[in-house]
């Protein structure tokens, strides 16, 4: 492997991006991606990995998962370290659902769970009574969530394909 510019060059598949427009296009599993995206355990005893070369999503979960996994991707240049979105990043995701959701009531008390404390859990509370609403906030959370692992994998130089997934219903 080479580099030429920003780029890296491999002689066995696509380039991969450092700052540059060439991209390594990978299939990758979108819920997946958003699942380890919005990955923030409290004790950190989690962590996500994406394989750059095949698309598939490597999830270590607990504190000895790492010594119990099949292979260490922390020293592996296959794989990708996937950092978790930040909560002030998915907490903006639920005022802007709020802002939008046309409904004056439901966005008074969303607003109120969201200054709450716990307020993740407070907002999914104040849907539970509202299937309809409930399925919209959940519509309007994956695509935001798409558009956010879609940047993720832009700023790491990949063009992702998103995996074909039967439909499935909504947790």
């Amino acid at each position: 492997m080479g580099r030429l510019g920003d780029i890296e060059v491999s002689t066995d598949g696509p380039a991969l991006a450092r700052g540059g427009d060439a991209s390594r296009v990978l299939t990758i599993d979108l819920e997946e991606l958003t699942w380890a995206l919005n990955s923030r355990g409290p004790l950190g005893e989690s962590s996500h990995w994406l394989n750059i070369e095949s698309g598939t999503i490597l999830s270590l979960i607990g504190p000895d998962a790492v010594d119990e996994a099949d292979e260490d991707p922390r020293d592996d240049d296959r794989w990708l370290f996937i950092e978790p979105i930040e909560s002030s990043e998915a907490f903006r995701v639920m005022e802007d659902f709020v802002d939008q959701c046309g409904d004056d009531r439901l966005a008074r008390a969303l607003e109120q769970a969201l200054r709450q404390r716990k307020p993740f859990s407070r907002f999914k509370d104040a849907l539970a009574a509202r299937p309809a609403q409930r399925e919209a906030w959940f519509a309007f959370e994956r695509q935001a969530m798409e558009v956010i692992a879609r940047r993720w994998c832009e700023d790491h130089g990949i063009s992702p394909r998103w995996a074909a997934r039967p439909n499935r219903p909504t947790p």
